[in-house]
């Protein structure tokens, strides 16, 4: 089984050989707390397994995509912005106590990144990057052919490098970080810092991300504005990604994502402007293939791997 823990929504599938059996969904509800979505997740997962056993095809394990900064020889979710009150969770632990299975337990945007290269996007290549937009903005990172991670566990976390000193606030407590700008809260946030100037838009104050682009794609001013804003910074972001690692293809995936052709051109002009030491065009940025799935693809490879489930 996989599970897909975001801020917003939690999914739990049934996977086998790179497709999804059953699917359910719930609400995150981060606000009451750790141990309250905890029971919430084993009695999900129970009614997953309890049908899966019903079907005669019991689950070997559970692979677990979490948002945060992970810590994989323990299973803890040191810290995550976007789930608050999350700091130093024992998620695998609990989640194997409460339902009896293996867990497995990596970083969303990482086991998006293995989901799309796996059977997505990246099929055939050699290495990637997948910027996850939603509620946050995650990353994860493949290099010839292998999940780069770190010893500190960060690897992969674009959301939270500079590109504007001293910039918005972010939720990880620092300024300026590409989250402030390209993620749905950033995008959200910045709206209502516009309209609390005065500036003129048919956008509702207490409007979301997907609004936003609605307004943008009918020609909005200021919300075609903002998403290029969102544009520009992925474009800085992108450039030094590319700089630093020689990765030839980028995927744009999460709950943003269908806001992409609203960033684009800010974006790529934003990475050709920063990026001279290589020829910007041999980089590709392309939407996710598999889009949600991904993450509970990945998670259900790494499970397998990680768990020696096959």
């Amino acid at each position: 089984m996989a599970l897909d823990l975001g801020g917003t929504n939690v999914r739990l599938a049934l996977v086998r050989e790179g497709h999804l059996l059953h699917e359910a969904r719930l609400a995150t509800q981060a606000q009451d707390g750790p141990a309250a979505l905890l029971g919430r997740l084993a009695a999900a997962v129970h009614e997953m397994a309890a049908r899966a056993r019903a079907e005669g095809s019991p689950p070997a394990g559970l692979g677990v995509a979490s948002p945060g900064v992970i810590d994989r020889a323990t299973g803890v979710v040191r810290v995550s912005p976007n789930l608050p009150g999350w700091r130093d969770v024992p998620l695998a632990a609990e989640l194997s106590r409460a339902t009896g299975l293996a867990v497995a337990l990596e970083n969303d945007a990482n086991l998006y990144a293995l989901g799309e290269y796996l059977y997505g996007a990246g099929q055939g290549g050699r290495d990637l990057a997948c910027l996850t937009l939603g509620t946050g903005v995650g990353g994860g990172l493949i290099l010839e052919g292998r999940l780069v991670t770190g010893a500190l566990g960060s690897g992969g976390e674009i959301g939270h490098t500079l590109v504007e000193p001293g910039g918005r606030a972010c939720g990880c407590g620092a300024l300026g970080c590409l989250e402030a700008y390209a993620s749905a809260t950033g995008l959200v946030g910045m709206l209502a810092e516009a309209l609390a100037q005065g500036r003129p838009s048919a956008c509702q104050p207490d409007g979301d991300a997907e609004s936003l682009a609605r307004a943008a794609r009918v020609g909005d001013a200021l919300a075609g504005e903002l998403f290029g804003r969102a544009g520009k910074a992925l474009g800085r972001a992108i450039a030094n990604l590319v700089a630093f690692t020689g990765l030839d293809l980028v995927v744009i995936g999460g709950g943003v994502a269908p806001a992409w052709p609203l960033m684009e051109q800010a974006c790529r002009r934003e990475m050709a402007a920063r990026l001279r030491i290589v020829d910007p065009g041999a980089v590709g940025i392309v939407p996710a293939q598999r889009g949600d799935e991904a993450p509970l693809l990945g998670a259900a490879a790494f499970a397998r791997q990680g768990l020696a489930l096959d």
